[in-house]
């Protein structure tokens, strides 16, 4: 079962749109810049709901790769993650913690899709250039995702899903300029920190299943979702 209509709910729905065992809960607040005290709560109190009303074995929800960086600065929708987080363990569940990821969504406030807007439309933004972010191709999460579920670890209740390394912004930014062909309208803040996560676990599951996320990784996954067709 998938609670959810967004790019994860759509990237699961192959696996286990039909499979009563597992219910994947892939809604609620997705914008990391949120604020908002209600939205928190309705995501709470709908989360709560479900799964006092599922009969699945396995409950899985979706949180966020920076609650396992030390440099995070905990925001109001870390916390409300935290949170999550735990009411979901508390029930037996599995987080899968993830960073930026790429697909083909209209969400204008997606990273990647920010900086594609801005690039085309030759707007200025702002570059942090000690920030570091790490990007991974929501193909990439459905296949890892799909085999953790499918046998999850009995010591680890949150695992990242993630690429094997962090990549500072100006390069993903350099990234999409040689994809688009198009030199970018940014200024340099230097601002920023790196962004250290254990991605071991994930690393350990795309080798079985032959995903190649090593040099070239990023500029890849930006030429399939932004590149000419």
């Amino acid at each position: 079962m998938i609670v959810g209509n967004g790019l994860l709910a759509n990237a699961f729905r192959p696996q286990f749109g039909d499979e009563p065992s597992v219910l994947i809960y892939a809604a609620g607040v997705s914008d990391s810049t949120c604020r908002d005290a209600s939205s928190f709560d309705r995501e709470r109190a709908l989360l709560e709901t479900t799964i006092a009303n599922s009969d699945a074995q396995r409950h899985v929800y979706f949180s966020s790769c920076a609650l396992s960086d030390p440099h995070s600065q905990m925001t109001p929708y870390l916390l409300h993650k935290q949170r999550m987080e735990m009411l979901v363990v508390a029930a037996g569940g599995l987080v899968l913690r993830l960073p930026q990821v790429v697909g083909r969504t209209g969400n204008p406030k997606t990273l990647t899709n920010f900086l594609y807007d801005s690039i085309v439309n030759r707007r200025q933004f702002t570059v942090w250039k000690h920030a570091q972010r790490n990007l991974i191709d929501i193909d990439d999460v459905a296949a890892i995702g799909t085999r953790i579920i499918a046998s999850p670890p009995a010591a680890q209740s949150a695992i990242s899903i993630a690429a094997p390394h962090s990549t500072p912004m100006l390069q993903i930014v350099e990234a999409f300029e040689r994809v688009l062909g198009i030199k970018a309208n940014y200024q340099l803040d230097h601002r920023g920190d790196p962004l250290e996560l254990d991605t071991a676990m994930a690393q350990e599951v795309a080798d079985r299943l032959e995903i190649d996320m090593g040099p070239g990784y990023l500029e890849r996954v930006i030429r399939k979702y932004y590149g000419p067709e």
